[in-house]
């Protein structure tokens, strides 16, 4: 699988300015995404899809616990995990409730299509999720497609997705299609780990990622006192 997204990695890589160009607007100085976001703390660039980039500031739809509340949606944007001090919290009236904010972020691309995204979700994130939710990672799933490659998920798909596997983490959708139009044609799963104090991508990977491989040993540095 991880062959057949190499290509677009190294494209992205390579060629920053181009992967941004589909993604990015000119933003405020400091901010995010959405250039209409005022107040909302987030680093500037550069951004893209490559390891060391900053992830755009992308605004989803979704559930911040489907495990307590199947039902409601809310707007979810990485700026909601964004921690620059490493001991910042969530605010009281936040979806996610008042606890302590991630200094690790587990961003996890799945598709209803895909079989090893289902796997993945039924067997391994969540025994991933109890074991390193407690030392300060969250874990974020972006159900991309429906049943069909290249068309974006519904609210739907996502209720009976986190019904199905019981997802008690965020999860949400992407309405605009702006992520997962730059893994269109791609293996799914993706997974990402970054870093909230900067918002920067430290590892990505086409696939499930391998125990004790690099992906986690990354994960667990930044998790390090």
């Amino acid at each position: 699988m991880s062959s057949r997204l190499l290509p677009l990695l190294l494209a992205c890589s390579s060629f920053v300015a181009a992967c941004d160009e589909v993604e990015v607007r000119p933003f405020p100085p400091g901010q995010g995404q959405d250039p209409n976001a005022s107040g909302v703390a987030y680093p500037s660039g550069p951004y893209g899809v490559a390891v060391g980039n900053v992830i755009s500031n992308y605004r989803f739809r979704g559930l911040a616990n489907p495990a307590l509340d199947a039902a409601t949606f809310v707007d979810i944007q990485l700026a909601d995990f964004y921690n620059p001090t490493g001991a910042d919290s969530f605010a009281a009236d936040s979806p996610y409730g008042e606890r302590p904010k991630p200094r690790v972020l587990w961003l996890n691309l799945s598709a209803v299509w895909c079989g090893p995204c289902q796997q993945e979700s039924e067997e391994i994130l969540p025994e991933e999720h109890a074991k390193y939710a407690p030392q300060g990672a969250e874990l974020l799933v972006l159900l991309a497609d429906t049943a069909l490659p290249g068309t974006p998920a519904t609210e739907q798909n996502l209720i009976s997705w986190t019904t199905k596997y019981e997802t008690a983490w965020p999860a949400a959708i992407d309405p605009s299609y702006k992520l997962p139009s730059l893994f269109t044609g791609s293996a799914y799963p993706i997974n990402m780990v970054i870093d909230t104090q900067t918002m920067e991508i430290v590892s990505i990977i086409a696939g499930i990622p391998d125990t004790g491989s690099k992906f986690y040993q990354e994960l667990e540095a930044l998790l390090e006192p």
